[in-house]
């Protein structure tokens, strides 16, 4: 489980990953648990189901590999034949402005306003090519579970062959992070969410096809939410 806490003027956030059930927690004016895997009724707490793609990584690399799209496949081992480089923990700056560039231009603020604090407790994966970063995604882990966070990339502002190699390097940016899980003995690698609504026309449905190709299975998880200071419930409900 992973706890993150934030301060925004003079609230107090906690928040919960990867939990089994939501609890009460001291000193705060609201909790939030994400990614949680009971389903239950706890008095005081909001809950929303939360559904994601899940990759088992207890089957070995070569399952996992075997189990990815064969497009997939192709644009991994195309990122590598260009030369793209993946870092970890690198490029923190940079990637916090292309991650703001990517939300105002798919119109969706996001992360924005949280970016600087949770940089703090994750991950940086980016791959660049020639010093210039095509790619990042922001994940959350603790000893189980690695979550894609947040990503942003350059492919609507770079032309059409620009944009094949970017969503190379997208593909090889996650590959690398599935490896990492791996030799680190997690056991779970998340890929940040799955959209289930009926509308056609969203978005969201040309993530889900991205994120398909990597083979993972669908799962439900919970989010909860309590909140302790009316006052700040009343400030998050207008803002």
């Amino acid at each position: 489980m992973k706890c993150i806490k934030e301060r925004k003027l003079f609230f107090k956030k906690t928040n919960y990953w990867f939990a089994d059930t939501p609890f009460d927690v001291e000193d705060c004016d609201a909790v939030f648990f994400y990614a949680t895997k009971k389903d239950v009724s706890t008095k005081g707490f909001y809950k929303k189901e939360s559904s994601t793609l899940i990759i088992d990584l207890t089957r070995g690399l070569d399952a996992v590999w075997a189990k990815m799209k064969r497009m997939c496949r192709q644009g991994i081992k195309k990122g590598q034949r260009e030369g793209i480089k993946v870092e970890l923990n690198r490029h923190h700056h940079e990637f916090s402005l292309l991650y703001k560039e990517f939300s105002k231009l798919k119109n969706f603020p996001g992360f924005s306003s949280h970016i600087e604090n949770y940089i703090k407790h994750s991950t940086l994966f980016t791959a660049s090519l020639d010093e210039e970063l095509l790619v990042g995604m922001l994940t959350i882990e603790d000893e189980r579970h690695l979550r894609c966070l947040i990503g942003g990339s350059k492919r609507l502002q770079v032309n059409k062959e620009k944009r094949i190699l970017v969503g190379a390097a997208n593909r090889l940016l996650i590959w690398e992070a599935i490896k990492y899980a791996h030799v680190k003995g997690l056991v779970e690698f998340d890929l940040g969410g799955y959209y289930t609504g009926k509308d056609q026309n969203d978005p969201r449905n040309g993530i889900n096809r991205f994120k398909e190709t990597f083979g993972g299975v669908l799962r439900t998880y919970y989010n909860y939410t309590k909140y302790y200071s009316p006052i700040y419930r009343l400030v998050k409900s207008v803002f």
